[in-house]
C-alpha cells in the first residue's frame, strides 16, 4: 500500500504465503506483536542500515513471530548476521525481461565460478497486483 507507514494482510509472496502479516515501511504499529508475521519492507531496511539500528527486528525475533526482511543487491551485505541468520530474506532482483520468457524457459542465476542456480519459469510463484487486493490499513 503505497504511501502508508504500515498495513495488514495475508502474505502472498514466498514460503509464508497466506499468513496474516503486518507490513512495515516506516513507523512501528503498536500491535506488531499481535501478528504471526512481521514483514520489513526495503524502505524500512534502508532506514535501519542508515541509522544502524536493528533493535525493533531483534525485539520481534525474540518472540515466536516469523520475520521477513526485504533485501536488494545494495542492502544485502549490510544486514547484520544476527538478523540474516534468523529472519526470512526475500531477495529482490529487478528484471523486466523475465516477463518475455515462456513458461518452459529456464531462469539461470550465475552466482560465481561454476555456481549456477536454475529454475523453469513455470515453477516460480507468480504474483500480480490482484493478489494484493485484500491488504488493509487495520
Amino acid at each position: 500500500m503505497y504511501g502508508e507507514q504500515y498495513w495488514y494482510g495475508k502474505e502472498v509472496e514466498g514460503r509464508y504465503s497466506d499468513i496474516e502479516t503486518v507490513f512495515i515501511r516506516s513507523g512501528i504499529p503498536t500491535d506488531i506483536l499481535e501478528y504471526p508475521h512481521a514483514y520489513f519492507t526495503i524502505e524500512y531496511v534502508r532506514e535501519m542500515i542508515k541509522k544502524n539500528d536493528w533493535s525493533i527486528v531483534h525485539m520481534v525475533l525474540k518472540t515466536r513471530q516469523i520475520v521477513t526482511v526485504e533485501a536488494t543487491a545494495d542492502t544485502l551485505d549490510h544486514i547484520p548476521m544476527s538478523v540474516f541468520n534468523r529472519a526470512h530474506i526475500i531477495y529482490r532482483i529487478p528484471d523486466s525481461h523475465l516477463a518475455k520468457l515462456k513458461k518452459t524457459d529456464t531462469l539461470s542465476i550465475d552466482a560465481g565460478w561454476y555456481r549456477v542456480h536454475q529454475i523453469m519459469k513455470c515453477n516460480l510463484m507468480e504474483i500480480n497486483p490482484d493478489d494484493y487486493k485484500f491488504d488493509r490499513l487495520k
